[in-house]
């Protein structure tokens, strides 16, 4: 870029820069969309700190692609909206995004919610003739969470996919439970508050709550 370049926004601007991976199920108009607004919200005038800033919202397979870029191939900000678009335009074959979605998995601290947006989004932009059935994206969906929440979230018995996500926050509830009741007894273990009669009477409730979870499941679907 031609010098001297103008400075960067003030704080930490990065932190809440909209992300785009190429692969998570965000299209390069949702992006662009997003990035128009965030940077109009900065009050981005300066064009060279637009085009830095843009290309620090790039991640993952969008950031190696630009970084494989020839030298000096972008002039100007419509220069590299021009290329992005070309570049991460909805022009993927018809098994690209029925491979994404088998392929999405939830990653660790990413919120429930979340994952079920871009899960949902991924589903949905599957061509007609490709999609999986509603059986098969269930056991995807399973599939994307770690091993205990895959057990228990199997035993739910949904009848779709809507009801397997609603069930999957009631999943994660129990398990939350679970985890703080097993936390206090080892707090109050450490710190010599209770016996370890009072202790293993609270390890069997936590239990006892990950087991009432599962029965009540299995009542419903009967």
């Amino acid at each position: 870029m031609p010098v001297p370049l103008n400075s960067m926004p003030a704080g930490d601007y990065q932190e809440y820069t909209p992300k785009f991976t190429g692969t998570k199920g965000v299209t390069n108009e949702e992006h662009l969309e997003s990035f128009y607004s965030y940077a109009n919200s900065l009050d981005i005038n300066e064009e060279d700190v637009w085009m830095r800033v843009f290309v620090k919202s790039l991640d993952g397979e969008a950031k190696k692609w630009f970084r494989e870029l020839p030298p000096r191939s972008i002039a100007d900000n419509e220069a590299l909206d021009d290329v992005f678009v070309k570049h991460w335009g909805d022009k993927k074959d018809l098994l690209y995004y029925h491979t994404e979605f088998g392929n999405l998995q939830r990653e660790s601290g990413e919120l429930l919610s979340d994952f079920n947006i871009i899960i949902n989004h991924m589903y949905s932009r599957i061509p007609a003739e490709l999609k999986p059935t509603p059986t098969s994206a269930m056991i995807t969906y399973v599939n994307a969470f770690d091993s205990q929440f895959r057990l228990l979230l199997r035993e739910r018995r949904c009848a779709s996919l809507a009801d397997m996500q609603d069930a999957a926050f009631e999943v994660e509830s129990n398990i939350m439970a679970a985890k703080r009741l097993e936390g206090d007894a080892e707090r109050r273990r450490q710190g010599g508050e209770y016996s370890s009669s009072s202790d293993l009477k609270i390890n069997k409730m936590a239990r006892m709550i990950k087991l009432l979870a599962s029965k009540v499941s299995k009542l419903k679907a009967d």
